[in-house]
């Protein structure tokens, strides 16, 4: 999935319209997992001479960037922030450190899993360190060749109804500011990618 549905999906799950200050956190865990993946692009767009073709189908792949987004999509890794958050919400000092950063680590989990079923060669290795298997779906959240239309439709439609639900929870103008955007760049995507 996208990130924006992923921080949107998150929030419908994980988010209480009763307690905003939630919020942060749980859309930061939505996003946490794919900043590697700005910044791979960031420095292959801007810092290096690459085509697109070498960025996506060579850099993308290669050893050390493979760690750094899989290390961000670790299932493993996230239970042990949840773990860490819990044993912090016991000690009274901490206790707001430790809701946050249950509540951010159970959100990179979920983005994990939202991830699973619609990754394909580009699968990541959710259980590392424990093991590196990579489930390899037949369903691609981006290419056209394994459904990516159909299911780019179907995230679409997902993340505006989803927008709609949460979208009276927020109090800041800044986050539905960043609702709204995100729809409307995903909107744009979609229209530019499966419908042109």
């Amino acid at each position: 999935m996208y990130t924006p549905t992923h921080a949107i999906l998150n929030l419908a799950i994980l988010g209480r319209k009763s307690r905003p200050k939630w919020n942060s956190p749980i859309i930061w865990g939505g996003v946490i997992p794919d900043l590697t993946m700005f910044i791979f692009f960031g420095w292959a767009q801007f810092g290096t001479e690459m085509t697109s073709d070498e960025i996506w189908d060579e850099a993308y792949y290669s050893p050390g960037w493979q760690a750094l987004f899989d290390a961000g999509h670790s299932l493993p890794l996230a239970l042990i922030g949840v773990g860490l958050g819990l044993w912090w919400q016991r000690r009274k000092r901490f206790r707001a450190w430790g809701v946050a950063m249950v509540l951010g680590c159970l959100s990179v989990g979920l983005h994990s899993l939202g991830d699973l079923p619609v990754h394909a060669e580009d699968a990541h290795r959710h259980f590392w360190p424990l093991s590196n298997y990579r489930l390899i779906s037949l369903v691609s959240y981006w290419d056209p060749n394994l459904y990516g239309n159909v299911f780019g439709m179907f995230e679409l439609g997902l993340l505006l109804v989803l927008s709609v639900y949460v979208f009276r929870w927020l109090r800041s103008r800044l986050t539905k500011a960043l609702v709204v955007f995100s729809n409307l760049l995903f909107l744009t995507f979609i229209i530019g990618s499966y419908l042109t």
